[in-house]
């Protein structure tokens, strides 16, 4: 805040970013002349003879913590969030690192020292809920679980089984065990900030189940909803439960608009969209797909129903010039077409854009009585592929799934751009539970991820008799580029 000379004020405690006890104030005097210096107050002070006692104590390279000391440290580093200073934020960062490294032998912090020594702020000293200290909790989390993650390994399996389950290759029982230290520390440490309500979902997903998992994450919405949102990655966390047992299984009213189609075909790549994320990409779609002409293309959009033909007359007078520009001998692309209009209870348009795929994929498997290979509109081939449905035979679904930090979050364990559904009963059953999920959280408004929520939730639900693969072992040759943001712009 900044002061007129010889001005006075008063602060209550509201005003504080944090307990009083613990906030450091910086008051700027303004001169006469406009300018402006720092006066250091008491709370200032003292915390750079904290700091200052630390880094001497830290000089000592035999020394381990006492109970004391430790106390000390955390006492210190409590302030830390409410500096702003650059030079003094590097020159704790520095601590930090000093303190991971000299506490991991003190005999009153658990094996886990780093999660241990930051989550203990928590209680103590009011580090608890402020967007600073979720941001640590969360920063060290997820160092602690790469270590860990590294230490064992996450294999890419060929053969994908849902983590919870104990026959599963991808999570080792030593690592399991591991997994729940973290927890057990995290609920002994840190038991309230939003962060850690997330980090303990995401591991008791693995090793205790959905409910459990379910309760933290709607303990931490109910805490700090929009940190979550903020956060974008664990968005996920909204729509993570478990779908209504009463849930009516709706059908979308599609209108089929043509196209040409691939005699014989045995995959049908589906992609949804809506026109103006279409406008994006359907361009370098085409262009690959005149390189790999035997393939059959389906394009579900979502729109009305006069915009979607104009739109689809606009598209296919775009691939046929491509096509003729090209001076290619080959056919041209065999591209269909259908729309659907947003159905009125959808919470948030773009997560529907994303799961209509899935929605409408049983009807595309009747119509053509083909597979579906799910696509995002914004992948691209860096190897060809229209090859690679022959070796998706022996499998009734495949998904791309994670690896290591990703793997523990649902909404981030299997990724929903790049799926093959198979019309086998155990494809059928699978997307049918897919579409359930889906139906059920559509109405919440922050649903981003919500259709690789339902993919965990298959996977979880599949019968052992349903072969699910993993694309990433198959060495299907499809990525994103670095330039989504340019291009969507």
């Amino acid at each position: 805040m900044r002061l007129r000379a010889g001005a006075t004020t008063e602060m209550s405690r509201d005003m504080l970013p944090g307990p009083a006890e613990h906030t450091v104030v910086w008051i700027d005097e303004v001169c006469s002349d406009g300018s402006s210096k720092p006066l250091t107050s008491r709370f200032r002070l003292d915390a750079l003879k904290a700091v200052a006692k630390l880094e001497r104590w830290l000089r000592d390279p035999l020394r381990i913590a006492t109970e004391e000391e430790a106390e000390a440290m955390l006492e210190t580093l409590a302030v830390w969030e409410h500096f702003a200073d650059a030079k003094w934020k590097e020159r704790l960062t520095r601590l930090v690192k000093d303190v991971n490294r000299r506490v991991a032998g003190a005999r009153h912090i658990p094996p886990n020292s780093r999660i241990a020594l930051f989550c203990r702020l928590d209680d103590r000293f009011g580090f608890s809920n402020s967007l600073p200290g979720n941001v640590v909790t969360g920063l060290t989390a997820s160092l602690e679980l790469h270590a860990l993650l590294g230490k064992y390994g996450t294999p890419n399996v060929r053969r994908v089984e849902h983590l919870s389950r104990m026959t599963t290759m991808a999570i080792s029982e030593p690592l399991r065990g591991e997994l729940r230290t973290i927890v057990e520390t995290s609920k002994a440490y840190n038991s309230s900030t939003t962060m850690s309500h997330l980090l303990r979902g995401q591991i008791l997903s693995v090793i205790k189940g959905r409910a459990a998992a379910a309760e933290e994450f709607r303990t931490a919405i109910s805490k700090d909803s929009k940190l979550i949102k903020s956060m974008y990655l664990d968005m996920g966390a909204f729509t993570y439960g478990v779908p209504r047992s009463d849930a009516k299984r709706n059908v979308l009213n599609v209108s089929w608009h043509g196209g040409v189609t691939l005699e014989d075909a045995r995959v049908t790549v589906l992609y949804s969209a809506n026109i103006a994320f279409l406008r994006r990409y359907f361009a370098r779609i085409i262009f690959y797909a005149l390189a790999e002409p035997n393939q059959q293309l389906h394009f579900h959009i979502v729109a009305d129903e006069p915009e979607a033909l104009d739109f689809i007359r606009e598209a296919t007078e775009l691939a046929n010039g491509m096509h003729t520009f090209s001076r290619r001998s080959s056919e041209r692309p065999r591209i269909s077409w259908s729309s659907s209009r947003l159905p009125e209870d959808v919470g948030n348009p773009v997560t529907y854009f994303a799961c209509a795929r899935y929605l409408v994929a049983q009807q595309i498997m009747d119509r053509f009585e083909t597979d579906v290979w799910i696509q995002d509109v914004d992948l691209f081939p860096v190897s060809p592929v229209s090859d690679s449905p022959v070796g998706f035979a022996e499998f009734d679904v495949i998904v791309a799934a994670s690896t290591g930090n990703n793997m523990l979050a649902p909404w981030r364990r299997y990724l929903a751009g790049n799926v093959f559904l198979s019309r086998s009963n155990n494809g059928r059953q699978f997307i049918t539970q897919v579409e359930n999920y889906i139906w059920t959280f559509l109405p919440v408004v922050d649903s981003w991820m919500l259709d690789q929520n339902a993919l965990d939730w298959a996977i979880e639900c599949a019968p052992a008799e349903t072969a699910i693969g993993n694309m990433r072992v198959l060495g299907v040759g499809l990525t994103q580029s670095v330039m989504s943001g340019p291009i969507e712009s």
